[in-house]
């Protein structure tokens, strides 16, 4: 097999593989040799049917299946002697096919570029650290008091109200068809909540108990459920009971009941504890981001287009925006367009700074274990225990490990990166009392 390589780009290379003339008709006359012991044509017995009537009847099928075999068996030891890490599937052309004259095809492919991370030295970022006031620990304790709020139901009236709780029985159906998942026979909504979606909630109000009705609810064409994106479910509505919301008192009590501590002001020093270990997190989310952005900057890298497309489809599928098709609507294609050119700024930047990191960790000898990619999935596996079985058929594939052992090496290098690097704490512009209540 001659291989030669000839680059196109930093992340481009145009592969081209000659088989002689012996390797291609080796395996033609293999293929048929098997094919003579197994076919049945009429009037021949089997294993006695002569060879040109097997080549008048399977002629192009046996040339098809062998010139394809020959051509992903030599891709693949090609790209192997060559070093190539492709990370996309080959654009192959055939140029000679005949097997009297060889077999020669060229294969472009994209793949990760190699250079030289620089510029890290001295990178000084800031930790902008969000102060946590005495507003964030109050409106924190608040939201674990009407986390055990209780229904009490009026004496004097049986219709609902604005601000009432109300417990009700429903059924979602669109298109004539129960819609999985949209059901309850007892659940508690606080009307006007925006528990659901406009006007669910209006349309209970004036109702009495016992008294049942339909509510029809628009949803989206962008709506992340393809199943009711842009359609209308109707629920079936049973008002069973009608009542208050109860808090419970804040005191020692309730902080012994709900928070395990011996009195309020410890739960709330453990409320403000845990937030201020959040803000850290949060803190240090930023440092990092800043210091991959400065690293980005300072390294210019032409990106292969595949790695950059396949991080925006996984993007957007994590915003439900994959496969939408706003054909007909101007103004959903217009915010789609601005989405995805948003979207493919982030994935720009992900896999600029993967590839960084990837580089970086290279650079700096920096190792990771089989047993921390063992670790690593073991991780991930017990945190999904309805897919436990999926997930570990998944990473039993060595691509799947790899991809464990790649995000490991990125996390160290940015570790190795953040220690190097002069971080100072500021106080970001804004406390975790404005962030809580905002949301």
């Amino acid at each position: 097999m001659d291989v030669t390589v000839e680059s196109l780009s930093t992340v481009k290379r145009k592969i081209g593989v000659a088989l002689p003339p012996e390797e291609v008709r080796a395996e033609i006359e293999q293929a048929y040799r098997g094919l003579q012991r197994h076919a049945r044509i009429k009037g021949f017995r089997p294993g006695k049917v002569p060879r040109h009537v097997l080549e008048q009847y399977y002629g192009d099928q046996v040339r098809s299946e062998v010139i394809g075999r020959l051509i992903q068996e030599s891709y693949v030891k090609a790209i192997e002697a060559e070093g190539l890490d492709a990370v996309a599937r080959p654009e192959i052309v055939a140029e000679e096919v005949r097997p009297e004259e060889g077999l020669r095809y060229s294969a472009t492919i994209e793949i990760k570029p190699t250079f030289e991370v620089g510029g890290y030295e001295g990178l000084e970022v800031e930790r902008p650290l969000a102060p946590v006031s005495d507003e964030a620990v109050d409106a924190q304790l608040e939201r674990l008091r009407e986390s055990y709020a209780q229904m009490a139901r009026h004496e004097d009236r049986d219709t609902v109200e604005q601000g009432d709780l109300a417990s009700i029985a429903y059924t979602g159906v669109v298109g004539g068809r129960v819609l999985q998942g949209a059901s309850a026979t007892d659940r508690i909504i606080e009307i006007g909540s925006g528990t659901f979606p406009p006007p669910f909630e209006e349309r209970l109000v004036g109702k009495r108990v016992g008294e049942s009705t339909h509510v029809d609810v628009p949803y989206p064409a962008g709506h992340h459920h393809p199943e009711i994106a842009g359609k209308t479910v109707t629920f079936r509505v049973e008002i069973k009971a009608v009542g208050r919301k109860e808090l419970p008192a804040l005191d020692d009590d309730f902080a012994k009941d709900h928070g395990e501590c011996a009195s309020l002001e410890e739960l709330r020093a453990k409320i403000r504890s845990g937030l201020e270990r959040a803000a850290g997190r949060e803190a240090d989310e930023g440092m990092r981001a800043a210091l991959l952005h400065a690293l980005v900057e300072r390294n210019p890298v032409e990106l292969p287009e595949a790695l950059v497309e396949r991080r925006l489809e996984t993007m957007l599928r994590e915003v439900g925006a994959y496969g939408l098709d706003a054909r007909g609507n101007p103004e959903l294609a217009a915010k789609l367009d601005e989405l995805r050119a948003e979207l493919r700024r982030r994935a720009s930047e992900s896999v600029h700074s993967g590839l960084l990191l990837e580089r970086l960790a290279a650079q700096q000898r920096i190792e990771v274990s089989d047993t921390e990619v063992d670790e690593r999935i073991a991780a991930v596996v017990h945190a999904a225990p309805r897919e436990r079985e999926r997930l570990a058929d998944l990473y039993r594939a060595p691509e799947a490990r790899r991809e464990v052992h790649e995000r490991l090496a990125q996390e160290k290098a940015l570790e190795w990166l953040a220690a190097q690097a002069s971080v100072r704490t500021v106080a970001a512009s804004n406390s975790i009392a404005g962030s809580q209540k905002s949301g």
